[in-house]
């Protein structure tokens, strides 16, 4: 696959330049690009050193100011929706002891100034009683949702939730479908394409300049609605892949779940462990099923179980309250190993066989038949 250069923050605020008293930020912010070739890879400490070189270049165009707290929004457009207790208290804990040391950044908003970046700084000044935060403005960007999506998405403590949710929401921004729409088109492409297995080729080439992207597209049989989602996923450094298998299961969480990850800091990869405890694989009640999901998700959060320890413990519940079901899935794995072993008798290996061993497989696999065909032809 083709290097692709992640965007660098102070490409998002170009808009700055609209105002008098940021004419020059472009310029000046412009000095700063010194290009991440992999922002994912970096993870959040690049975003942290591009924000804070903002900041300054922000300063010297603005300076630092003095705004009223009532005055400052949170913006709708926050990818991050999860702001645990315990974060926002050791925040507090930060500003009380060492004061803001950081202004936050916001968007002239009329009278009033939308937060862009600091929304856990404020949240934790706004709880001490602070009338005043320290800020840098600057002008509305155009997109505002995608400039706070690349912002928040590769910052390794934004939760799966958050991202899945965000994704979502910036893809049904830019394309005619519906969010609810948009994992099924994905997960289409996703295994049609790994099973014609061209998913590495089409990757790259939509990687690659818009000539290669429509012969991409055209060669490989891509519609305008699969082209469009695997496009945005790449500009935004994701891998459909990934995003397809790790990234879309968020959405589809029992309510509970999604409560715990948001308030709790349930990990994305336990939640999906004890998605399994649902009423049907229990059988129980939908209303008990969701009482014990509870109480095995309190204990997987308060002991720190890992992810193998949240697994064992799933599987053990379902085998107390439903036996049958645990029987049925270790037959469903004994199944499978059975029909992987057949599928290795190769023309190859048969015909390099002597007659007698090939009589005797033979014989067990009629006798097998035999056994099974009363079985498949029960109504």
């Amino acid at each position: 696959m083709a290097t692709r250069k992640a965007p660098h923050i102070a490409d998002y605020f170009s808009g700055a330049k609209q105002t008098q008293q940021l004419s020059n930020a472009e310029e000046e912010i412009a000095q700063l690009k010194a290009e991440i070739e992999n922002l994912k890879a970096s993870g959040s400490e690049e975003v942290e050193i591009q924000l804070s070189a903002l900041k300054e270049q922000l300063k010297s165009q603005s300076g630092v100011s003095d705004l009223e707290i009532a005055k400052i929004l949170p913006n709708p457009d926050q990818p991050r929706r999860t702001f645990l207790p315990e974060s926002i208290e050791a925040m507090s804990q930060s500003l009380t002891s060492d004061g803001q040391l950081s202004p936050i950044i916001v968007i002239a908003q009329n009278e009033n100034y939308l937060l862009f970046d600091g929304e856990r700084r404020w949240r934790a000044a706004r709880g001490l009683g602070w009338t005043t935060m320290k800020a840098v403005t600057m002008a509305s960007p155009q997109n505002i949702h995608r400039k706070a999506l690349l912002t928040s998405l590769h910052r390794e403590d934004l939760n799966p939730l958050d991202k899945a949710e965000a994704v979502i929401k910036e893809i049904s921004l830019n394309l005619d479908l519906k969010a609810a729409d948009i994992p099924r088109v994905l997960s289409t492409v996703i295994r049609r394409l790994n099973k014609q297995k061209r998913l590495p080729q089409v990757i790259a080439n939509l990687s690659t300049n818009m000539s290669s992207q429509e012969e991409a597209r055209n060669d490989h049989f891509i519609n305008e609605s699969e082209y469009g989602i695997l496009k945005i996923l790449l500009d935004l450094q994701l891998n459909p892949a990934s995003v397809d298998a790790n990234l879309l299961p968020m959405l589809t969480l029992a309510d509970d779940l999604k409560k715990a990850i948001r308030n709790f800091g349930l990990k994305g990869v336990h939640a999906i462990a004890l998605q399994k405890l649902s009423a049907k694989k229990l059988n129980l009640t939908q209303a008990k099923a969701k009482k014990l999901r509870e109480d095995l998700t309190q204990k997987v959060v308060q002991e720190n179980l890992s992810v193998l320890q949240t697994r064992k413990l799933v599987n053990a519940a379902i085998a107390k309250h439903n036996p049958k079901q645990e029987l049925t899935a270790q037959t469903h794995k004994q199944l499978d190993q059975i029909k992987q072993s057949v599928n290795l008798i190769s023309t190859d290996l048969v015909q390099s066989s002597d007659p007698q061993s090939l009589k005797d497989i033979y014989d067990l696999l009629k006798q097998k038949i035999l056994e099974i065909e009363p079985l498949i032809s029960k109504p």
